[in-house]
C-alpha cells in the first residue's frame, strides 16, 4: 500500500507467501534435476599434435605462431570432418558439433578434443583428426607435425555438467519463487502501515498498538509493558477527545475480520479506562466466537447468552473484573446470535447504562454476519480495529458498511503496529458521562 518498497517491506511479503515461492522454487528444481538426469553421459579425448619448423626451411619460431591457427581452421573444418566421420563410424553432423581445437598460449602444440557420447568413439574420433592433421602437414613447407600425446580413451565422463544445471536450476527457482510470492501478494494489497488505514477508511487514526508478546496475556499485566501502555493510554486520551462533543456512554469495538484483534483492544483499553476510576463493565457480544473470557478467565455462564434467553438476570450475571472498577460480562456461543441480539440486546444495555460509566462492547466482526451492524446502531460511538496486515478489501468493506449504517465512528486503531508511536498528551476520560446513580 502506501509505505515504500524496502528490504523489510519484501521480506514480510515473502514471509506472508513463503509457501508459494517455496512451491515454485521446489518445482523448477525438480525439473532441472530431472532434465539433467535425463542427459547422456559424455566423454572427452584428447591428443596433441606437436608443431616444428621444418630442418632446411626458413621458418622461425614467430612463423609458427602465425601458422598455427590455420591448423585449427583445419581441424574444424566441414571439410575435414567429413572426410574423417565415415572412417570412424560417425555421422558428419554429429562429429562436427563434438570437435574442438586449440593451440597453448605460446607452444607449437595444437590440442584436438572430441566430445561423444562413448569414451571409445571419442578416442578413435580424436586419433582420427590428428592423423588428417600429419597428412595436411605433409604438404606444408615450413612445419612439420607429430603426434605427442595419442588419445586414450576417459574413465570418467566429462559431461553433461549435471551440479551447474541444478544450481542453476536451485538459484532460477528461487528468484521465480520470490517473485510469484511477490506478484501474488502485492496483486491483493493488504494494510502495511497505519497511514493504510487512515486512507482506507477515511477514519482519524486515533490509537497504534504496537506488536507485543505482553498482549497474549492478561490486559492489566500488558498495560505496565512501557510501549503497550503508553499506546493504549494514547488510544484512551484520543478517544477524550473526540468525544468530548458527545459524551459516549457505550463504545463498540469491533474490526472486518476475526483474528485483528478487536478483543484485546477492547479489553486493554477496558482496564485504561478503570484506572481513571470510571466504573467500566467490558461486554462480550460477539456470541458466535466470544473471546472475553480468554483475557479475563472465569465460567462462561451464566453469561450475555443466558440473558438474551431470559435464563438469567443481568445484575447476579455480571462478575468483577481483576482491576477496581472494571466489571465483565462474558458470553458463550449461541446459535441463535442474530435473532437473540436483534430482539434484547438494546435492554441489555439501557441496564448497562444505568449502572455504569462506560460499556465497552466487544462486537463480532463486521464481514460475514449482520451481529455487529445490529450492536453499532444501539451504540454511542464505533471503533474500528485494523490489523496492519489485514486485506485492503476487507478494510474498505467494512468502512463502507459503517457509514452505510450512519452510526458515529470515533476512528480506527491499527493494530500490531510496527511504526506505532504515542499520539498525543495523555490526559483524563472526563468528557465519558458519569452515571446520575450507581448499583453496588
Amino acid at each position: 500500500m502506501a509505505d515504500d518498497v524496502t528490504l523489510p517491506v519484501v521480506f514480510r511479503d515473502l514471509l506472508r507467501r513463503w509457501k508459494v515461492a517455496v512451491l515454485v522454487a521446489l518445482a523448477v528444481v525438480v525439473g532441472t534435476t530431472a532434465y539433467a538426469g535425463s542427459l547422456p553421459d559424455e566423454y572427452t579425448a584428447s591428443t596433441v599434435v606437436a608443431f616444428a619448423p621444418k630442418p632446411l626451411g626458413n621458418a622461425g619460431a614467430d612463423t609458427v605462431r602465425v601458422v598455427m591457427p590455420r591448423y585449427v581452421a583445419y581441424v574444424t573444418s566441414r571439410a575435414t570432418v567429413n572426410r574423417v566421420a565415415p572412417s570412424v563410424g560417425e555421422r558428419p553432423g554429429v562429429l562436427s558439433r563434438a570437435v574442438a581445437a586449440s593451440v597453448t598460449v605460446d607452444s607449437a602444440n595444437l590440442t584436438i578434443s572430441v566430445t561423444l557420447p562413448t569414451p571409445r568413439r571419442a578416442a578413435d574420433a580424436a586419433d582420427a583428426l590428428a592423423a588428417a592433421t600429419l597428412d595436411f602437414a605433409d604438404t606444408d613447407l615450413l612445419l612439420d607435425a607429430v603426434v605427442v600425446a595419442q588419445a586414450l580413451p576417459p574413465t570418467f565422463p566429462s559431461g553433461p555438467p549435471r551440479r551447474l544445471y541444478q544450481a542453476a536450476g536451485m538459484v532460477v527457482g528461487l528468484l521465480l519463487g520470490a517473485a510469484a510470492a511477490l506478484l501474488l501478494e502485492r496483486g491483493r494489497p493488504r494494510v502495511r502501515s497505519w497511514r493504510d488505514v487512515a486512507l482506507l477508511t477515511g477514519y482519524p487514526v486515533v490509537g497504534r498498538i504496537p506488536p507485543s508478546r505482553v498482549l497474549r496475556g492478561a490486559p492489566a499485566d500488558a498495560m505496565l509493558d512501557p510501549a503497550v501502555g503508553a499506546a493504549v493510554r494514547t488510544l484512551r486520551t484520543n478517544l477524550e477527545r473526540a468525544s468530548r462533543e458527545r459524551p459516549v456512554h457505550v463504545l463498540v469495538v469491533t474490526s472486518s475480520l476475526a483474528g485483528e484483534g478487536k478483543t484485546t483492544v477492547a479489553g486493554s483499553l477496558a482496564v485504561s479506562l478503570a484506572r481513571l476510576d470510571a466504573h467500566v463493565l467490558l461486554l462480550d457480544a460477539d456470541l458466535r466466537r466470544p473471546g472475553v473470557l480468554r483475557l479475563f478467565p472465569g465460567p462462561e455462564r451464566p453469561g450475555l447468552a443466558e440473558i438474551l434467553h431470559g435464563q438469567a438476570d443481568f445484575e447476579s450475571t455480571v462478575r468483577p473484573g481483576p482491576v477496581a472498577n472494571l466489571f465483565v460480562l462474558p458470553t458463550a456461543a449461541d446459535p441463535d446470535a442474530g435473532d437473540l441480539l436483534a430482539r434484547r440486546f438494546s435492554d441489555v444495555l439501557a441496564k448497562a447504562r444505568e449502572r455504569f460509566d462506560v460499556v465497552v462492547v466487544d462486537a463480532p466482526p463486521l464481514l460475514g454476519a449482520d451481529d455487529a451492524r445490529t450492536i453499532a446502531t444501539l451504540c454511542d460511538g464505533v471503533l474500528l480495529v485494523v490489523d496492519v496486515d489485514t486485506r485492503a478489501e476487507s478494510v474498505t468493506e467494512a468502512a463502507a458498511a459503517l457509514d452505510a449504517l450512519g452510526v458515529r465512528v470515533l476512528g480506527a486503531v491499527a493494530n500490531r503496529a510496527r511504526d506505532a508511536r504515542a499520539l498525543g498528551n495523555y490526559g483524563s476520560y472526563g468528557s465519558y458521562a458519569t452515571a446520575p446513580e450507581r448499583q453496588a
